[in-house]
């Protein structure tokens, strides 16, 4: 629109002022003309999409730190992002209860917000909503790694994670001392281990890194650890029940013994349950270490670890014994043996009505050797006796009614659990490592001959073995299957 002023001219100055007075208006009038619109009509998006239609409403990248904004070890964080879900694996000892999420989204609001910690002890569901208002859900999960197919053991001061299938190494730690004495236990994709140098060690169970290590001892621990809620459980040879933090490794308390402690302890409603080399057998209270009663064996409590089964705890002593108890407190059901080969170096295992345990020598002495045992474990009678005058410093393994044992025959022997009869023995000379079993394969080790072995269970052929050079003994295998399933050896108390 043009409009036609009249003018005046006076002189060429004026002329030309009011010539671009007269532009200006112009100019200013045609673009309000069309800036114009019909009223109460939205201007259309210059993509063509109508923002306050959108649909969009997508979370398209997730990453967690902690509480205080610290990074986890990157190498051991995943994240997952489903259609409806976020999956998130932290590293081994994360706290799960104060998770920072940071995340990027397309639609208009997410909730819960941005950066604020949740906990993720239980699935946490975020809310996308769009601009038309639509929303779309993710439930986000944090969890601890899973561990699988691996086989865990000590030789001389190496301790060795291997691919259970095939025997490949997958990581090695070297310590101050040998890991042959304590055997490993594992829990939360963290593997717990005692050493000769004195430290107790946790492990990330996949990749080996060194979370952290306790000095726990000046004479070496021997004890296979014992993992309850967050504590572990652990004796030395110093005597002494330690509890520790199982995140951090700090002592939460001590009890004094009479005695060394290298048998295993367990735990249950609340109690820790152990022999000492003192000859006694010790109830005390989980949170605190306080004494709740002691039982007297005659005979030091060596390696044999307890099995508790049905509120009966069953161990083995120098005395010459194997003791059933009770968890109340700890009165004496019955004993089973001859009072003359040592019961100390064998943990019994439970199955069934069945107590099963071996027996190492006469002490003092050594001339006679002991057994293998099957007893009732309701009366203490006994069941069936094989391969005498043996000696035995291992502890059976039970499974598909099938027994497996090593002996100082230098052989690992394959027994019918139900009647003693011999299936299969193979010469490995094992030098006291327990065997353990699944998916019908035996782990153990043959310090002797300087390796590792996986046997076939039904036959005792040979899958794989794995070379532990400048080791003449190993631990007893602590072994984590293709489903998950952990499988504890022998000396640590195996019960069904």
């Amino acid at each position: 629109m043009t409009i036609e002023i009249p003018i005046f001219i006076k002189d060429k100055e004026y002329l030309m002022y009011n010539f671009i007075k007269i532009a200006s208006c112009t100019i200013s009038l045609l673009f309000l003309f069309f800036s114009c619109s019909k009223p109460g009509t939205q201007e259309p998006d210059p993509s063509g999409n109508d923002p306050q239609t959108s649909t969009e409403k997508e979370i398209t990248s997730f990453t967690v730190t902690k509480d205080d904004g610290t990074a986890f070890e990157p190498s051991e964080l995943s994240v997952t992002i489903k259609s409806d879900s976020i999956q998130i694996i932290l590293p081994p000892l994360s706290e799960r209860n104060s998770i920072k999420p940071t995340f990027s989204f397309k639609g208009k609001t997410v909730s819960p917000l941005n950066g604020v910690a949740q906990n993720f002890l239980a699935p946490v569901t975020y809310t996308v909503m769009a601009e038309n208002g639509t929303t779309r859900q993710y439930v986000v999960s944090a969890n601890l790694p899973t561990t699988k197919n691996f086989l865990y053991i000590g030789a001389g001061n190496v301790f060795y994670a291997l691919d259970a299938s095939n025997g490949s190494l997958k990581w090695s730690y070297t310590g101050g001392g040998s890991f042959v004495y304590s055997s490993a236990t594992h829990k939360d994709g963290v593997i717990y281990v005692g050493c000769v140098d004195n430290f107790v060690y946790a492990f990330n169970a996949i990749t080996g890194r060194l979370l952290w290590k306790y000095l726990a001892a000046t004479t070496g621990v021997e004890s296979d650890a014992v993992i309850a809620d967050r504590t572990v459980y652990v004796g030395t040879n110093d005597d002494k029940m330690l509890a520790l933090d199982a995140y951090t490794g700090a002592l939460k308390w001590s009890f004094q013994t009479g005695g060394n402690i290298s048998s295993s302890p367990k735990v249950q409603d609340d109690k820790v349950y152990f022999g000492s080399s003192d000859s006694k057998f010790y109830c005390v209270n989980a949170q605190n270490g306080q004494l709740i009663w002691t039982y007297q064996a005659w005979g030091m409590i060596n390696q044999s670890g307890a099995s508790l089964v049905n509120d009966k705890l069953y161990f083995g002593s120098r005395d010459g014994y194997l003791h059933c108890i009770n968890t109340a407190n700890g009165s004496l059901n019955w004993k089973f043996g001859t009072g003359i080969i040592s019961f100390e170096q064998s943990s019994p295992s439970v199955v069934g009505n069945n107590v099963y345990i071996a027996g190492w020598y006469n002490i003092p002495g050594f001339s006679l050797k002991g057994s293998v045992y099957a007893v009732n474990a309701t009366t203490g009678a006994l069941v069936w006796e094989q391969l005498q005058n043996t000696g035995f410093s291992s502890s059976p393994f039970i499974s598909n009614n099938r027994l497996f044992i090593t002996g100082d025959d230098l052989k690992i022997s394959a027994l019918n659990a139900s009647t003693g009869s011999i299936l299969w023995q193979k010469q490995i000379l094992p030098n006291s490592s327990s065997p353990v079993e699944a998916d019908g394969t035996v782990y153990v080790g043959g310090g002797g001959t300087g390796f590792i072995y996986a046997l076939d269970a039904n036959t005792g052929a040979e899958k794989w073995k794995f070379p532990i050079p400048g080791a003449l003994m190993t631990s007893s295998p602590l072994l984590i299957t293709v489903s998950g399933d952990v499988e504890y050896p022998g000396d640590s108390g195996h019960e069904n």
